[in-house]
């Protein structure tokens, strides 16, 4: 028997099966979706079971290692779904496995080096090996990597390598009596009285520590037979601040319409837009539709656009569903995120709440599919491998025929032109569901401050606002979307701007661990004291992030607590949910980017600032402006939402586009008509699809001639609109080139085809082809 298997490396080169023969002691082992171990070329690797044949055309074909997996990691639906996504998206097959599973499942390679019989070894090895045969290559023997690598040259020294898995489940030990004898030990009777008491294995650690024994003593009992050791499973334990309290709640004759309607589509691929004012109390419908799912013996979806919004709105499911709940985002640990996900596959949980990731969840039986805050762009993975969570759920749900839920207050233009054009049916929630006001919004002329003599980040309206909720006990929220300290360091004398050596992007200072950082591809250096040209020691840092804004407001503000919530602030472990409730009970000012924009609910968030509106109006992005519109909306929606009328102080200075006053007006629909005509009129999506391609090498000559050969192919074989090549935004990346052609196109037959041609030919030649369905900037 043969098993094809895909392997576990994402290359495109690779993205096809290769034959393994079975071994007879695997056979009955063998399933489609099962992880194996495969000899490849000189190493071995992982690979999943793609089918399972009686013969293959190979005339050598090589022997698997191991089944890895008791039950298969992938089904069905994830090879459909990988080989959907791979064809999209030009990216290889198994890239798209590593998305659909944990990262501990994700196999570790751990080198040995064994010392051939009778060998002599150089003086410097030889004490590594003293009564020993093999050791593994780690600590101080990886610095005498070149005398290594000539015993093996001489055959003195062999390699070996042995796979593991990067996290495994964690089992707890417990102790089980056998025999009920008598023992003279006082503290060994003491150990048979408890069990005795328990009737049932008792967890060896509280055994030990209620009975004050010593391991001795439990040692000697099992070496009698009279106990036994067991280990059990058990799933790790994710701690939650924000207590997990449910209350009753009546839906309102809106929100019970919206309700029926998705509910009489259950069984059906039918999409959904539910577009609801902010505070309309769109998650208790999603609990109530989650309550009718599960009635009906079937799983639900419910994606958030950011892991911030996850601590509330898990606690609320939580409460309410108990441990069929499960959540799942990149917060979580490896081993959480592992005893997760088999909660989901062993059928254990029924409801997953989590972000992009959680799309994948291993549901067998899906009836419901939401994402809320639906026009984020936290939904698209732009690489590694790419995908949008809402197309994935699409696949999905008309897979399971399960509904699609999608719920805004402001919808992403090409979802609501798809309920426009009767493609999806649209569902409203036009009041907040426990009444109140919209918010007061402002707008502050930052122009008119500079004539007037402020030359602070605070307008004056902004800061009295401030003040007063300091002196009433509120609370405060100001965005300003641009973390870090400095966006760009300048040498006064001689204009030079210190740029990122990989990407030639201008980098952002860090003030607190003084350092540079390049927002694009990550590197970092230390801050500098002299300009590396001219050597002067005028450096200015230029800019304002939130880490200079959160300075600037414990100068103006020195009493006040203000809590500071970016990436920055948040790389650690349950950073999100333990800055958000620090700031619920502790704070007066939140400042932080578009993280502390969507969702969230504060009791006593009564005034919201943006300190600088125009940022992301003026950015060569045809979405610019539909961005900063959903932006602006959903944080001033986050002022007021209970009794108290919030306000909103909105700084800018182009006071007069059109969007502010949108924004102000609180009008979606005016946003909308304005916004569906300008990208007609320029034929962008959605009226036609726009992809971007990028090709990349050290030489820039080699990568223009490549999109040169493309777009002249691209113009005779597709009948899309070819533009280009041009530079792209970020021309210079990791060292490379890059340049670009836009493709404007209908997704015609065979155009994938064509560009995966392309990508093939030009692979060869060196040159990497790389293909973007959602560019933003270029």
């Amino acid at each position: 028997m043969i098993a094809e298997v895909l392997i576990d490396i994402p290359h495109r080169k690779l993205d096809r099966v290769f034959d393994y023969v079975i071994p007879e002691e695997e056979i009955h082992r063998v399933e489609a979706g099962k992880r194996v171990e495969v000899p490849f070329g000189r190493r071995r690797v992982m690979g999943y079971i793609h089918a399972v044949k009686e013969h293959s055309a190979v005339e050598e074909v090589k022997p698997l290692t191991a089944v890895l997996d008791t039950v298969p990691s992938l089904t069905g639906e994830s090879f459909e779904l990988a080989e959907k996504l791979a064809a999209i998206h030009l990216y290889p097959r198994a890239a798209y496995f590593r998305a659909m599973l944990p990262g501990a499942l994700s196999m570790r390679r751990k080198r040995y080096l064994r010392k051939k019989e009778g060998a002599k070894l150089p003086a410097s090895l030889a004490p590594f090996f003293e009564n020993k045969r093999e050791v593994p290559f780690e600590g101080a023997l990886r610095k005498e990597e070149k005398t290594i690598a000539t015993c093996l040259a001489e055959g003195v020294l062999e390699d070996r390598f042995e796979l593991r898995q990067t996290e495994r489940a964690k089992t707890v030990d417990y102790i089980e009596l056998v025999r009920d004898e008598e023992q003279k030990g006082k503290r060994q009777q003491a150990i048979m009285e408890l069990l005795r008491r328990q009737k049932e294995p008792m967890e060896k650690a509280r055994l030990l520590e209620e009975t004050n024994s010593s391991h001795d003593s439990l040692r000697r009992l099992v070496e009698k037979g009279i106990v036994r050791s067991l280990s059990r499973e058990r799933y790790r334990e994710i701690a939650h601040i924000y207590e997990l309290t449910d209350k009753e709640v009546v839906l309102t004759p809106a929100q019970q319409t919206v309700k029926d309607r998705v509910r009489d589509a259950f069984g059906t691929a039918a999409e959904f837009l539910l577009h609801g004012v902010i505070a309309s109390g769109k998650t208790e419908v999603y609990l109530a539709l989650a309550e009718e799912v599960l009635a009906r013996g079937e799983t639900a979806i419910v994606l958030l656009p950011e892991i911030s919004l996850t601590p509330k709105v898990t606690a609320r499911f939580k409460a309410r569903f108990g441990e069929t709940v499960a959540i799942y985002h990149s917060g979580l640990s490896v081993g959480e995120q592992y005893d997760e996900w088999r909660r989901m596959k062993r059928g254990e949980a029924k409801i997953v709440v989590g972000a992009r990731s959680a799309i994948f969840a291993p549901f067998s039986d899906i009836g419901l599919i939401v994402i809320d805050e639906e026009q984020s762009e936290s939904y698209l993975q732009t690489e590694n491998p790419p995908y949008d969570a809402r197309e994935v759920a699409r696949m999905r749900s008309e897979r399971h025929k399960a509904p699609l839920l999608l719920g805004s207050a402001t919808p992403s233009v090409e979802t609501y032109h798809r309920a426009r054009s009767k493609r999806s049916h649209k569902l409203e929630l036009n009041e907040r569901a426990l009444g109140g006001s919209s918010p007061a919004i402002v707008l502050a002329d930052m122009k008119e401050e500079f004539r007037k003599g402020n030359t602070s980040i605070f307008s004056r309206p902004l800061h009295e606002a401030i003040e007063k909720r300091l002196q009433t006990g509120e609370q405060t929220l100001l965005l300003l979307n641009r973390r870090g300290h400095a966006q760009f360091v300048l040498c006064r004398s001689c204009g030079h701007v210190i740029r990122c050596e990989d990407c030639h992007i201008s980098m952002t200072h860090h003030k607190k661990n003084d350092t540079l950082a390049c927002h694009h591809c990550g590197k970092k250096q230390a801050s500098v004291e002299h300009c590396p040209a001219c050597g002067s020691r005028h450096i200015r840092f230029m800019g304002l992030g939130t880490e200079k804004a959160e300075e600037l407001v414990n100068a103006a503000f020195p009493k006040a607590r203000t809590i500071r919530m970016d990436k920055d602030t948040t790389r650690r472990k349950d950073a999100h949910e333990r800055i958000l409730h620090r700031f619920e009970t502790q704070g007066d000012i939140l400042v932080g980017t578009q993280m502390i924009a969507k969702g969230l609910d504060f009791d006593k968030v009564t005034l919201v600032g943006v300190l600088a509106a125009d940022l992301g109006l003026h950015v060569p992005d045809f979405y610019a402006e539909s961005e900063t519109f959903y932006l602006l909306s959903q944080i001033a929606g986050r002022s007021g939402r209970r009794e108290t009328r919030g306000e909103v102080v909105i700084q800018a200075y182009d006071l007069d586009h059109p969007v502010l006053a949108f924004v102000k007006r609180a009008s979606y629909e005016e946003f909308y008509e304005r916004e569906i005509a300008y990208r007609k009129k320029v034929d962008v999506p959605p009226f036609v699809h726009l992809s971007q391609l990028l090709f990349t090498h050290k030489d820039e000559r080699r990568a223009y001639r490549a999109a040169l050969q493309a777009a002249k192919e691209l113009r005779n074989e597709t009948s899309g609109e070819v533009l280009g090549p041009s530079r792209p935004r970020f021309a210079f990346v990791g060292g490379k080139n890059r340049y670009q052609l836009l493709l404007r196109h209908h997704f015609e037959a065979g155009l994938l085809e064509t560009l995966r041609a392309l990508s093939i030919a030009l692979d060869e030649k060196g040159v990497e082809m790389s293909l973007d369905h959602y560019p933003r900037a270029f």
